[in-house]
């Protein structure tokens, strides 16, 4: 009889997030960092010393983000790497607010609503810009005391990453509730991540302030 043809799978295809999250993520950890500090994180993570572009292309990929948050653990140590990574991802979101969708958090009108309708207002913008404009896919789950962030494929973990990577992610999400409730600051952790075998990143948010 004929072997049979071996049908080979081919490999799935790269996840990315547009150049110019990644270009406001580095202008973040120049501004935190300084441009010396960040030239060697990129170096560590054999990325490019130029920004990436100010454009949506849809072109840097996950494994890029995730080495540079490697670089950034490594190189800080856990402790330091994510003490770091909360206020970079804070100055991130300063640089995402220039997305059309952020503007309503200036409004007087939106900001004499409850705190949490704007809490919820601003965490659905931000999903809903990442599920639009890149492959990282958010989903948001209002429970009685918290908001569940979800990032259902995270692009900055990596193999043998510590438990939980994702505090850039969790900076970013306290910028952005710091931006829609007038400056208040909310408990948050990541509760769950991928590099402690979960099979998303879930962010909990308090509903009360600090």
């Amino acid at each position: 009889m004929p072997e049979r043809s071996r049908v080979k799978k081919s490999a799935p295809a790269p996840r990315m997030v547009p150049q110019r999250f990644a270009r406001q993520l580095i202008l973040a950890m120049r501004e935190v960092l300084g441009e010396f500090s960040t030239q060697t994180l990129l170096a560590a993570a054999a990325l490019p010393m130029d920004l990436p572009d100010d454009t949506l292309d849809r072109t840097y990929t996950f494994d890029s983000l995730s080495a540079l948050n490697r670089a950034l653990l490594t190189t800080y140590g856990e402790a330091g790497g994510r003490a770091l990574a909360l206020e970079i991802g804070a100055a991130w979101f300063v640089h995402m607010a220039s997305f059309g969708a952020f503007a309503a958090f200036n409004d007087p009108l939106f900001q004499r609503l409850p705190d949490t309708t704007r809490m919820e207002v601003g965490l659905k913008v931000l999903a809903e810009i990442f599920n639009r404009h890149s492959d990282q896919r958010c989903t948001l789950d209002a429970q009685p005391q918290v908001y569940r962030f979800v990032v259902h494929d995270s692009p900055f973990v990596y193999p043998d990453a510590p438990n939980p990577a994702c505090a850039l992610l969790a900076g970013l999400i306290a910028g952005c509730m710091s931006a829609a409730t007038g400056g208040r600051e909310y408990p948050l952790r990541e509760s769950e991540c991928r590099a402690g075998g979960a099979e998303q990143c879930v962010f909990a948010i308090s509903k009360r302030p600090v």
